[in-house]
C-alpha cells in the first residue's frame, strides 16, 4: 500500500526515521544477501574489479535479479528505463562497497569470531517463518554451509569495521547543538494530521475478472455495513492484503504516505465511519477510520531525545560516506557500470 520509499514522517523533520549506521547497513547487506535465486543462465564476465577482485556478472544478477523485479511493478512513467538503470548501477557500486569495505577490514586485522558469525546467521533465520524455507533458499542459491559461513564473515566484518571507523568517532551533539538546531527549524516541528484505518482489500491483477472482484468487495461492503460482524473479522476473512492478518490494521499515517486515492478516502472519514469502494492500483479497499490526530506543534522538550538521535545519525552518515570515498579513491576500482 505505501509509496516506495516514503517513511513514516512526524513533520518535515522530526519523524525521519533514527537508525544507526549499523543497522542500516546489517539490513542492506542481509536482505541482499538472501533473495531469490537466478535460474537463467547468463554469459559469466567481468563487470567490475576492486584491487583484483573480480564480480562477476553472475554474482550481479544474483544480487539484481530479485530487486529489480520488485522495482519493476512499483515505478510507472515516462523515465520508467531511466530509473531502472540508476538502480542497476547502485546495485553494482554497494558490491564494489562491500568489496572495498572487506579489503579495508582485512588490512585492519579485524577479528570475527565463531560465535559473531553464528550470531549473524541466527538473525538472517529470523527473516525465514522456518528452519526448512531458510534451508530451502540456501539450496535455491547453491550455497554451502562453509561458504555461507564466509559470506556471513565477511559481512559481520564490515559492520564491525563501520563501528571502529564511523560509529565509534562521532562525538555525540551538545545541548546546545540541539537548541540550536531546534531554533533553525522550529518551523518544521510539525507532527502532521494522522489517521489509522482498518482496510479490506481485493485484489486486481492481469488475470482477474474486475466484474467478478467488484462483485465480491460490495457484498462485503454490504456485510460491513450491516454490522453484524466486526471490520477486523471481515478483514481477516476476505482480505487478501498482508494487514488482513492484523484485521487489516494499517497503523497511522500521514499525507504522502499511501497512494493518493486510499489516502484521499481514508483522511475523509470520520472516527468508525466505512467508506464506499475505493479503487487503486492494487484492487478493490473498502476502508474503516480506526482514530485520527490532530496537527501539532512539537516543542523542544517534547522531541529532544529524537533531535539528539537525529542530529547524531546525521554525523554517522556524512562521516561514513566522507570515509568510503576517501577508502574507494585509494583502491584500484576498474568497470562499474552496467550496460
Amino acid at each position: 500500500m505505501k509509496k516506495v520509499n516514503q517513511r513514516s514522517r512526524e513533520g518535515k523533520m522530526v519523524s525521519k526515521e533514527v537508525v544507526s549506521i549499523t543497522t542500516i547497513f546489517l539490513f542492506i547487506i542481509l536482505c541482499l544477501s538472501i533473495g531469490s535465486s537466478l535460474r537463467a543462465k547468463v554469459v559469466d564476465k567481468t563487470v567490475a574489479t576492486v584491487d583484483g577482485e573480480v564480480i562477476l556478472m553472475s554474482e550481479y544478477e544474483k544480487r539484481a535479479k530479485p530487486i529489480l523485479e520488485e522495482y519493476e511493478k512499483l515505478l510507472t512513467g515516462p523515465d520508467k528505463d531511466i530509473r531502472i538503470k540508476e538502480i542497476r548501477d547502485k546495485i553494482l557500486d554497494q558490491m564494489i562497497d562491500e568489496k572495498v569495505l572487506v579489503h579495508e577490514a582485512k588490512r585492519m586485522k579485524i577479528n570475527v569470531t565463531r560465535k559473531e558469525v553464528q550470531d549473524g546467521i541466527e538473525e538472517i533465520k529470523k527473516r525465514f517463518p522456518t528452519e526448512e524455507e531458510y534451508n530451502q533458499e540456501l539450496a535455491k542459491q547453491g550455497l554451502l554451509e562453509e561458504k555461507f559461513k564466509d559470506q556471513v564473515k565477511e559481512q559481520v566484518m564490515q559492520i564491525k569495521l563501520i563501528d571502529q571507523e564511523v560509529k565509534a568517532k562521532v562525538v555525540p551533539p551538545t545541548d546546545k547543538e540541539i537548541e540550536d538546531f531546534y531554533k533553525q527549524h522550529e518551523s518544521e516541528m510539525v507532527q502532521p494530521e494522522q489517521v489509522r484505518v482498518r482496510h479490506i482489500l481485493i485484489k486486481v491483477g492481469e488475470n482477474t475478472d474486475k466484474k467478478e472482484a467488484l462483485k465480491k468487495i460490495t457484498e462485503i461492503l454490504k456485510e460491513a455495513k450491516k454490522g453484524k460482524t466486526s471490520f477486523s473479522d471481515l478483514a481477516k476473512k476476505y482480505s487478501e492484503d498482508p494487514s488482513a492478518a492484523k484485521g487489516g490494521d494499517l497503523g497511522f499515517f500521514i499525507r504522502g504516505q499511501m497512494v493518493g486515492k486510499f489516502e484521499d478516502a481514508a483522511f475523509a472519514l470520520n472516527v468508525g465511519e466505512i467508506s464506499g469502494v475505493v479503487e487503486t492500483e492494487y484492487g478493490y479497499h473498502i476502508i474503516q477510520c480506526i482514530e485520527k490526530k490532530a496537527e501539532e506543534k512539537k516543542s523542544l522538550d517534547e522531541i529532544r531525545d529524537y533531535l539528539r538521535n537525529f542530529i547524531l545519525q546525521t554525523k554517522m552518515e556524512e562521516r561514513y560516506e566522507k570515509w568510503l570515498r576517501a577508502l574507494r579513491d585509494k583502491a584500484s576500482i576498474t568497470g562499474g557500470k552496467i550496460d
